[in-house]
């Protein structure tokens, strides 16, 4: 080795020992973790009594029914837009491996093959090894890399969004066609009777004791009664086939369900502070924050000096056959740059970068208001819909005791047709009214849950 390569040789060990003191001993600059808003209340501004209702920590346990379960298991396992989101975040974690890259040497090869001299048909083949590496002073490229993977925690807390979302949806559709059997059950027991009466009407007719206008009007209170079951088939079929698209399956309309009303639960509520960090899309919003930070530090730090080594080894011969014997010849390359003037984009960049963390706080900010919006909702909801339900059990119940009444007093000749009809048309009504409270009630139940950040 001639006194050259030696002087290069030491050089280049000086500026890459130089730049890796630097890159240990420069101070990082100090970073404020992304956090909720300041003014979070202590309690919420609705309460609910749960003292005689079971407390549910998860959302599969507000309903104990394994029918359930194995249809939110199933959804979660088949719906497409879960998989396709799955898919993306896959993508978006394999693509962590660009802004991680950065941070490490690269190492390139490559091959030449070039004519010396035409006259005499001389040619040097030359292969070639490129090593470059740009040192990360001030922890601009581990900024980078931060913010990258803020995004894909992001992504992640999505993700599990969506899942608790798509088990809130199919609960809720499973209750919706719930309500509708239940729906069509009450209808077609309203058929039935009116069906009764009108036969009771005709044979009293025909036995001189009524009058055709009272058969006239049961007939069109029974033909009616027809067309509100063929709207509730309609709906329960409807119903079906949403929950079968949720989960996957081909809409048929076929899905088997019993009639009765599982048991309640309510949500487990907490603090607010305690509920909105349980919240996915919370925490969702908290990694942009950290991720739009992140990406302002790298900007603020691309206008500073930066140092890069490169190095090339290399083997060249007049032949092929030759450069496996031939001597290997190696460079090191240490520059410093500091970008000067670029027409202030460096600098436009940087408050870009600040303008959009601070659009990620107002973001995170907007979330919260909407999570405290849903969860005050979602509270009174609850209260008043334990009213009605309680309200319209007893209305059930009277309005049960005033038909049997009624239909004893028409059959013993006490009273008229239309006071009968009256008394079974309001008593299907009120439980009609009924089973939709219920319904309403438990599907509230779901959307508390998801609002208290209560998941799977």
């Amino acid at each position: 080795m001639n006194t050259l390569h030696k002087i290069e040789l030491v050089l280049g060990l000086g500026i890459f020992i130089s730049a890796l003191w630097l890159s240990g001993c420069t101070p990082a600059l100090s970073r404020a973790p992304a956090a909720l808003p300041d003014n979070i209340p202590d309690t919420f501004g609705t309460s609910v009594g749960a003292d005689a209702l079971p407390i549910a920590s998860r959302l599969l346990k507000l309903i104990d029914s394994p029918a359930l379960h194995a249809l939110v298991a199933e959804a979660l396992e088949n719906n497409p837009d879960i998989k396709a989101a799955a898919f993306r975040l896959q993508s978006e974690k394999y693509l962590l491996s660009g802004p991680r890259s950065q941070r490490m040497p690269r190492v390139d090869a490559g091959f030449s093959r070039t004519e010396n001299n035409r006259e005499y048909n001389t040619t040097t083949h030359k292969i070639t090894a490129n090593i470059s590496w740009e040192i990360d002073l001030w922890g601009r490229l581990a900024d980078q890399y931060r913010a990258a993977n803020q995004k894909v925690l992001a992504g992640e807390q999505d993700l599990l969004r969506a899942r608790d979302l798509l088990a809130a949806r199919v609960i809720q559709a499973w209750i919706r066609q719930k309500s509708a059997r239940r729906a069509k059950a009450i209808e077609t027991e309203r058929l039935l009777v009116l069906q009764q009466i009108e036969d009771i009407l005709i044979h009293r007719y025909r036995d001189g004791l009524g009058s055709l206008d009272e058969y006239a009007a049961a007939k069109t209170r029974t033909q009616v009664a027809k067309a509100d079951l063929s709207a509730q088939q309609a709906n329960l079929t409807n119903s079906i086939r949403s929950l079968e698209v949720l989960l996957g399956r081909y809409p048929h309309g076929q899905l088997a369900c019993g009639l009765e009303w599982p048991a309640l639960s309510l949500p487990a509520p907490d603090t607010p502070a305690a509920v909105l960090i349980n919240r996915p899309d919370i925490r969702a919003g908290l990694a942009r924050v950290e991720a739009a930070q992140n990406q302002a530090r790298a900007a603020d730090k691309a206008r500073l000096p930066g140092v890069s080594l490169s190095s090339e080894l290399f083997r060249s011969g007049t032949r092929l056959s030759d450069i496996g014997s031939a001597a290997t010849y190696w460079g090191l390359l240490g520059s410093v740059f500091q970008p000067l003037f670029q027409g202030g984009r460096l600098r436009d960049e940087a408050r870009a970068g600040h303008a959009r963390a601070d659009a990620a706080v107002q973001d995170l900010h907007t979330i919260v208001l909407q999570a405290f919006f849903e969860i005050e909702n979602t509270l009174v909801l609850e209260k008043e819909l334990a009213i009605q339900a309680t309200a319209l059990g007893t209305a059930a119940k009277e309005s049960e005791t005033s038909s049997r009444y009624f239909f004893d007093r028409y059959r013993q000749g006490l009273d008229n047709i239309q006071t009968l009809l009256i008394a079974k048309e309001q008593e299907i009504a009120v439980k009609l009214r009924l089973n939709q409270a219920r319904a309403d009630r438990l599907s509230n139940r779901v959307d508390l849950a998801i609002a208290l950040g209560i998941s799977l």
